[in-house]
């Protein structure tokens, strides 16, 4: 699978997660949420895949990404 020229950086860095789960190399975690860091809508992004106890891969406007997991939570 190869990344659209027009595609978000978040998009580009699941194409290339997909392709590496498919070769069983992928490292990041699995159902995970790729969100582009530099929208507006990031933080809501975030807050709803932390609500769903997903990990977020947040992405920079320069490819980078950073994996932020949930914290689990006792009541």
């Amino acid at each position: 699978m190869s990344a659209e020229i027009n595609s978000s950086p978040a998009a580009k860095v699941m194409d290339e997660a997909i392709d590496l789960a498919i070769e069983g190399r992928s490292p990041y975690p699995e159902k995970a949420a790729f969100i582009d860091a530099d929208t507006p809508q990031a933080g809501h992004e975030i807050q709803r895949a932390a609500d769903e106890g997903r990990s977020v891969v947040l992405v920079a406007a320069d490819g980078s990404a950073r994996v932020l997991r949930p914290e689990l939570t006792t009541s």
